[in-house]
């Protein structure tokens, strides 16, 4: 299973005496309304995109999202709207894997020894160059 890097939305409560539910709305590319596609997310105040609304579309780019409060009636208050990039796209996997095994390999450390027991010889390092003095750069 893929994995995908998500985003978390929140919002201020409403103060409904009547509140029964949450409705996000979303349209990829912006025009977020009442026509739009949604979900009821129930009495959250925040959710997880896009594992708490699985009919969230999984895209790449912007996409405006609205939040409506919902009375036990079913009466929507107005829509708070923003707009948000994200990217839910995923990568092309990887394909082909394979194993070589491999007939040689060497290692510096006494016969006795196995590799990694054995220490990592560290190529020679170059000594750094002296700080110039004011008379060498004249």
């Amino acid at each position: 299973m893929a994995k995908i890097r998500k985003s978390k939305i929140y919002w201020k409560p409403s103060n409904s005496h009547h509140l029964a539910s949450y409705k996000l709305y979303w349209a990829v590319g912006g025009n977020v309304n009442y026509d739009s596609e949604h979900a009821d997310v129930g009495l959250r105040r925040e959710i997880i995109l896009p594992d708490d609304v699985p009919s969230f579309p999984f895209v790449d780019g912007d996409i405006e999202i609205g939040i409506t409060a919902v009375t036990d009636r079913g009466s929507e208050s107005d829509m708070v709207k923003m707009s948000a990039s994200f990217n839910f796209a995923l990568p092309e996997a990887p394909s082909e894997i394979e194993s070589q095994d491999m007939e040689d390999f060497f290692f510096s450390g006494p016969a006795d020894t196995s590799p990694i027991d054995s220490e990592i010889q560290e190529p020679e390092q170059e000594e750094w160059p002296k700080e110039k003095s004011d008379s060498d750069w004249r």
